[in-house]
């Protein structure tokens, strides 16, 4: 653990987590899903061989994006609308359109989210909950609910088109200040990207604790720091003697 400025640690009332690779291991969890959805939906609509490979639909989604950067702010219609598209250029375009995707996207969902959270971690949270107020800030699309982590949170709080941007816009920062009616230097937010938390959380006025290279060592370093956080963590567990 470092110290990179001045906090008062009894100031603080609220506590915001980020969730993928910060109190669990997003990626591998993350990466099977894939792997099994796009198997899934060469099984379902008896695709091409090729399209059991995930990076098929992966370029898709990412040519999307380029086109309309907007999408950002909500990956689970990111994900919808490149699906359509995908099938439109397989030549077998849904029949339910975006309506039929988005039902496909949530069998995704169930399968990103099918991770665990430790025991230790766990705990730990329960510990905090009992002193300090917890939000969740998210961009991905994880359901706390099917992590089990749902009983942790007072608020889960993800982007939306049109409604909320994705951090490290100030969208979610302010607005988790808003619905705990706390101010930011009275919320230290915990997280592992250097970009969306780091930096989202100092620009929002939060106090932040950069879980370094996150929870499984594969996050983003000092090299894409542009701001300094509070705290540097090197294990999510040190939050148990840090508070």
């Amino acid at each position: 653990m470092k110290f990179y400025k001045s906090i008062n640690l009894n100031s603080i009332k609220v506590l915001s987590f980020d969730l993928d690779n910060n109190i669990y291991d997003c990626q591998s969890v993350l990466c099977a899903a894939e792997n099994w959805f796009s198997e899934y939906l060469t099984d379902r609509y008896n695709l091409m061989p090729f399209c059991n490979d995930y990076s098929f639909w992966a370029k898709i989604k990412k040519d999307l994006l380029l086109q309309e950067p907007r999408l950002e702010d909500d990956v689970t219609l990111l994900r919808a609308k490149s699906l359509v598209i995908a099938f439109e250029y397989l030549k077998q375009p849904l029949k339910g359109g975006l309506e039929e995707a988005k039902d496909l996207v949530l069998e995704f969902i169930k399968k990103r989210s099918a991770g665990s959270v430790s025991i230790e971690v766990v705990q730990m949270l329960e510990k905090l909950k009992q002193k300090y107020r917890m939000i969740s800030v998210s961009n991905g699309n994880l359901d706390p609910q099917i992590l089990k982590i749902d009983h942790l949170f007072e608020y889960d709080l993800r982007p939306k088109m049109g409604v909320f941007k994705c951090k490290p816009h100030l969208d979610l920062f302010k607005e988790c200040s808003r619905i705990t009616k706390v101010s930011p230097h009275e919320i230290l937010h915990i997280g592992d990207d250097p970009y969306t938390d780091v930096y989202g959380a100092i620009c929002a006025g939060f106090n932040c604790a950069w879980l370094y290279k996150g929870y499984t060592g594969i996050s983003n370093d000092e090299k894409h720091l542009k701001v300094l956080p509070h705290i540097q963590l090197d294990n999510i567990l040190e939050l148990d003697s840090l508070l």
